[in-house]
């Protein structure tokens, strides 16, 4: 049959016709040709290319609404702008409000007071989630109760206050706004230990937006990081009531932890720089362990008083699944069997590691017991919180660890990090015995799904 093509005649030739497998339609746009190889070659009819057939219609409106969704996610709030304008079926998706999750004020209208009304009767004023009042990157005029009207009008999902007065606005308004929102962080740093420092809120408005959360509040988290030792409250007789707040940050905020105890929703709790050496042991125990992630940070506490922490947890009177300690220097007074017994009941805990300390805060007693529990039965999943695991060779003394209970341990985990050392030498290296191990109980037996590991340029297998 080929050799008949290629001795066809020109005629012939432009009589062929092929399938075209879009349209579904026979074209004769394009001669063969014989080359000097016996090859055909297609050369386009440029005067029949196109004659009767109908062109494939290229529409993005025809994408699924999953699709859009899925490619607007990577844009920018800049960009979401623009493509409300392109159709109805892309405003239709670029309008959901999980798209625009942190949008804050545009640039231009932080510059005047008018630029910012203009902005508020706009229909993309609809689209702010977030707002942020700072003085870095706050609004270039002072803003007044008739402003915070207008952002009452707005369904702010987070709010983030810090270095700012907002002498012009009443504390009620402010209270109310935080109060709408449900993620609220406010940063008080003071240069001295008096509440009247410039760029901060001071006590009055404070005790004005705790006093607004005792009516009816929408916030979920409530970060306070303060840089005294203080009590916000205005009137000493008034008792805070932080009940309806499941997720909150405190950094030495409050010299009076009982007054948390009655949130009965509070979950989730970071405590930095806090003094806790005069709070009652037993109330101390009872009232961190019925959080479900706790983060302790630099905080000053008795030996005893975090005995007790452990020991609720080993009777199982304790609710906490995820606990991460941080720059704790009594740590190491405490026992390696309640320790090891305690931690081995969570499903996650983070300790120091060399990166962040200079000074070892587990004990390499301890250590060896946590992975010897560990390789004998755990409930935890990983070493680390979910999102920042932490590096198996970065606690202190893992390399003096038994290669066998290294090795069971870790493999009695879901995910584990090994980033086998790092490059200035401030991490452990993993010993080439306790490498071996792990590989071996890996092909063995384990209950690991992720390994996530990070190879410096140091390491050398």
């Amino acid at each position: 049959e080929l050799e008949d093509i290629l001795k066809s005649t020109n005629e012939k030739k432009t009589a062929l016709q092929f399938y075209n497998h879009q349209h579904e339609v026979v074209s004769s746009c394009h001669q063969s040709q014989p080359s000097k190889y016996h090859k055909l070659s297609w050369v386009k009819n440029q005067q029949i290319c196109f004659k009767g057939q109908i062109l494939p219609e290229n529409c993005y409106n025809n994408l699924p609404v999953e699709v859009l969704r899925m490619i607007f996610g990577f844009l920018k709030p800049t960009d979401l702008r623009k493509v409300l304008l392109v159709s109805h079926s892309w405003k239709s998706v670029a309008e959901e409000p999980a798209l625009w999750t942190g949008f804050d004020f545009p640039e231009k209208s932080r510059k005047s007071s008018l630029m910012l009304t203009k902005f508020m009767r706009t229909s993309l004023s609809s689209k702010i989630q977030h707002l942020t009042l700072a003085n870095n990157e706050s609004f270039r005029f002072n803003l007044t109760d008739e402003h915070f009207r207008q952002f009452l009008s707005l369904d702010l999902s987070s709010i983030s206050i810090w270095d700012i007065e907002l002498t012009e606005v009443s504390g009620k308004l402010l209270g109310k706004l935080v109060s709408g929102c449900e993620k609220c962080t406010i940063i008080e740093v003071y240069k001295s230990h008096c509440l009247q420092d410039d760029r901060n809120l001071g006590s009055e408005k404070l005790s004005a937006i705790f006093d607004e959360m005792q009516n009816k509040t929408k916030l979920k988290s409530f970060e306070l990081i303060a840089g005294v030792h203080q009590t916000f409250v205005g009137d000493p007789r008034k008792k805070i009531d932080l009940t309806s707040i499941p997720s909150m940050i405190l950094a030495t905020a409050f010299t009076n932890i009982e007054e948390l105890d009655n949130c009965s929703r509070l979950k989730r709790l970071n405590l930095s720089q806090v003094d806790m050496r005069e709070i009652a042991s037993q109330f101390l125990a009872r009232f961190l362990n019925k959080m479900i992630s706790l983060n302790i940070e630099d905080i000053k506490i008795e030996s005893h008083q975090f005995e007790d922490i452990f020991m609720a947890i080993l009777r199982g009177d304790s609710a906490i699944k995820h606990f991460r300690m941080f720059e704790i220097s009594n740590l190491s007074t405490v026992s390696p069997d309640v320790l090891s017994k305690a931690v081995n009941k969570l499903e996650s805990v983070s300790f120091d590691r060399r990166k962040h300390v200079d000074k070892h805060t587990l004990t390499e007693i301890q250590i060896k017991e946590i992975f010897r529990v560990m390789s004998l039965e755990t409930n935890l999943k990983s070493l680390g919180m979910a999102t920042d695991q932490t590096p198996v060779d970065a606690y202190d003394h893992i390399e003096e660890v038994d290669p066998e209970h290294l090795a069971m341990g870790l493999n009695n985990l879901e995910s584990v990090r090994l980033d086998f050392g790092n490059e200035d030498g401030r991490y452990s290296f993993l010993t080439t015995v306790q490498l071996y191990a792990f590989f071996k109980q890996l092909n063995m037996k384990s209950k690991l799904k992720t390994i996530v590991r990070e190879d410096h340029p140091d390491f050398h297998m």
